[in-house]
């Protein structure tokens, strides 16, 4: 089986060394190098082969989200992830703009690790709990009229709830129809519908009516 290669950017040696022991325990993954910093992140994937970059937010030189940025222009098939202490929403809503494809906090378990990381390699995202918490404080910028309706509970079908739910974990409008076995066109359909019907825009705004209401963990 073909390890995911994975790149660990970090200014405190001691947290690389010791992320770099624990993925390396993992079956699927390979740490195939240690740097300090965003540039020297870009002057590695240069010369190297890497499927994922586990940053840190704040080092020296360039910190995690300007290197986001400067791997989605030259370098848009590698998989990033931030790994940090940081639970502002004003910085979590910038790494999300940058691109990231996975925010975690550093104290995160092994196992959640290892979920984490799996599941932004196979193309979806992944963001840890106080991370999403923290961004369904924030309140909806399309409610210009100061009425949030993200907090208000609107009535949704069974079948919206569910496809709601799937949505939030990154499925595509074709893995949503193989699985609750409709036609994409179904989907899309439904998608529209409760984006309009809930005043929102994207994922992240159906994300934010579900943890209020409930109806995620």
């Amino acid at each position: 089986m073909k390890k995911t290669r994975i790149l660990l950017a970090d200014d405190h040696p001691i947290v690389a060394e010791s992320l770099a022991i624990l993925i390396n325990m993992m079956d699927d993954f390979e740490v195939i190098g240690t740097v300090n910093n965003g540039w020297e992140v870009l002057s590695f994937v240069e010369t190297n082969e890497v499927d994922l970059v586990l940053s840190d937010l704040h080092m020296p030189v360039m910190n995690g989200i300007e290197t986001t940025i400067r791997l989605r222009e030259k370098f848009p098939h590698i998989k990033i992830m931030l790994l940090t202490m940081s639970e502002e929403a004003a910085i979590i809503k910038e790494a999300l703009v940058a691109g990231i494809d996975g925010y975690m906090m550093k104290n995160i378990e092994k196992k959640e690790l290892q979920n984490a990381l799996r599941q932004v390699a196979n193309g979806q995202k992944y963001y840890s709990q106080a991370v999403v918490m923290r961004l369904a404080e924030v309140p909806n910028p399309a409610t210009a009229s100061g009425k949030d309706e993200i907090g208000e509970h609107i009535p949704l079908t069974p079948r919206e709830i569910e496809i709601m739910q799937l949505i939030i974990q990154e499925l595509t409008s074709a893995e949503i129809a193989e699985r609750i076995f409709i036609s994409p066109t179904t989907v899309d359909t439904h998608r529209r519908n409760l984006m309009k019907k809930l005043g929102v825009s994207s994922a992240l705004g159906l994300m934010k009516y579900a943890l209020r209401h409930g109806l995620v963990k």
